[in-house]
């Protein structure tokens, strides 16, 4: 066996290794969809690699738990994802196909996203180059902007809900998504708990404290990610799973100069001060050409010094207190959703620099 078929074998095991065996307990077929293996698990429900009754073509099968299927606030959150993912653009998630309920549990089909998502990406191969950021930075943005722009708030963005395909960016899992003008601050379902649902290290501090989650808050986690995925840190509170109770100032050290502007000003500790994802998009493709960048100031595999992160899975927690809910954006959000649709070919481009073939796994959340 020559070097280029090892090489090869390696690449298609990890390609395998992205879709698990089916476990026992597992259904076998969900809604008429064949499942062929396990893409996922978190804190909600399962997500299956399934295939398509009429074209036979591969899809994502999101069933709720067990345990939570008889709860009435997660099959209302179940069902608020089918709805919520179908608004947006489908260039920047993944578009829902059908959704219903077999057997007591409800259960959302969505295209299948081939790629990797950006979590894995850091996790094997370590901090993006310069230019690589960029397209990522620009796909997120663009994405964001769509998400905003047809009146939502995604809540849970984290490189785990970033997929990195050859067609650009695509920021999927709406399942704790919520309107713009749903009253009240960003609580768990209304819950009389008051426990605020997200994952720690990705969210704004007003969201931390039990404040609103507004699309300033998907701003400030865009500001987490870009900067995490640029340097292997986290620019505020150190680890992802740490909740930060305070505001500390972020570290930009190693971050591309281009871009710590748009990253310091997403991660102002006043939602107010911070800028919209159309802003954000604007600010990004104002940028010179990629190819004058220096190169990643970090290596990009990692380290002893910069070891793999497990992502946290979205949960709820009490929060530490209250603020006052902020007006809603989407006004200026709709007004800007056309700049959303017109960049996106160039995070398209941008973004499928962020792997290479000899990266490429085959992977949907």
């Amino acid at each position: 066996m020559d070097g280029h078929e090892a090489g090869r074998e390696t690449r298609e095991d990890r390609m395998d290794a992205d879709i698990r065996p089916l476990e026992p307990a597992d259904p076998r077929e969900v809604g008429g969809h064949m499942l062929l293996g396990r893409l996922g698990s978190g804190g909600m429900g399962t997500v299956y690699l399934g295939a398509d009754p009429v074209s036979g073509g591969r899809v994502a099968v999101k069933t709720i738990h067990p345990h939570l299927a008889g709860d009435p606030t997660y099959r209302k959150r179940f069902r608020d994802e089918a709805y919520l993912a179908g608004r947006v653009a489908s260039f920047c998630t993944a578009r829902v196909l059908a959704h219903g309920e077999e057997n007591g549990r409800p259960y959302l089909v969505t295209e299948y996203v081939g790629g990797v998502s950006l979590h894995d990406r850091l996790v094997h191969d370590g901090p993006l180059p310069a230019a690589d950021l960029h397209g990522v930075a620009v796909g997120v943005a663009s994405a964001l902007a769509a998400i905003h722009a047809a009146g939502l708030v995604h809540r849970d963005l984290k490189p785990a809900n970033v997929m990195l395909t050859l067609s650009g960016c695509r920021v999927i899992d709406f399942g704790i998504a919520r309107s713009q003008d749903s009253t009240g601050p960003g609580r768990f379902g209304g819950s009389a708990s008051g426990a605020v649902l997200g994952t720690p290290g990705w969210m704004a501090p007003e969201v931390l404290v039990g404040g609103p989650a507004t699309p300033a808050a998907d701003v400030f986690a865009w500001g987490c990610l870009i900067a995490h995925a640029g340097t292997g840190r986290m620019p505020i509170g150190g680890d992802p799973a740490t909740l930060r109770t305070a505001a500390e100032t972020a570290d930009m050290s190693g971050l591309p100069k281009a871009l710590v502007p748009a990253v310091r000003s997403a991660l102002a500790t006043d939602p107010a001060d911070r800028p919209t994802a159309s802003d954000l998009l604007l600010a990004l493709v104002e940028q010179p050409p990629t190819d004058a960048w220096p190169p990643a100031a970090v290596p990009p595999r990692l380290t002893a010094a910069a070891p793999a992160r497990v992502e946290a899975d979205t949960r709820a927690f009490t929060p530490t207190g209250v603020v006052e809910t902020a007006p809603s954006t989407r006004a200026r959000l709709l007004a800007v959703a056309g700049v959303a649709a017109g960049t996106v070919l160039i995070g398209a481009v941008l973004a499928g620099l962020a792997y290479e073939e000899p990266k490429n796994r085959n992977r949907r959340r």
